[in-house]
């Protein structure tokens, strides 16, 4: 299946969103301009531009770093699978995951998922 081509406003937006909303920060003019291209041509969807931003060494740094694996589990369940209430069994899965394997597999594991997809699809930005 071919992958959707956004508009320039649109990818536009959405590199903003991916800055702001997984990094926490605004864009730097090179990556904004490269993420504006994935999504004009094609190239990657949303999701796996979302995928390359949380499995990058700044997104380690601000949501990582000095974290207990049960806190960084928490944090993945709020912000990729939508959970304001603690689920203890998930956030408990993935902190074993986390401690069993690398943490990039687990936020490809969560990004993958049918629950992340069934929120967010391949078209939108997690808040």
């Amino acid at each position: 299946m071919a992958k959707k081509k956004w508009s320039f406003a649109l990818a536009s937006k959405i590199s903003g969103q991916l800055y702001g909303n997984i990094l926490l920060r605004n864009s730097d003019r090179e990556g904004y301009e490269w993420c504006i291209e994935q999504l004009t041509t094609g190239s990657l969807t949303v999701r796996e531009l979302v995928k390359k931003f949380c499995t990058s060494e700044e997104f380690r740094e601000i949501n990582l770093m000095n974290q207990t694996p049960n806190e960084f589990a928490r944090i993945i369940c709020k912000r990729f699978l939508g959970k304001q209430e603690e689920d203890q069994k998930e956030i408990k899965r993935l902190a074993v995951m986390i401690l069993e394997s690398d943490w990039r597999t687990v936020i490809h594991h969560v990004i993958d998922s049918d629950q992340y997809k069934s929120i967010y699809g391949d078209d939108k930005v997690p808040s």
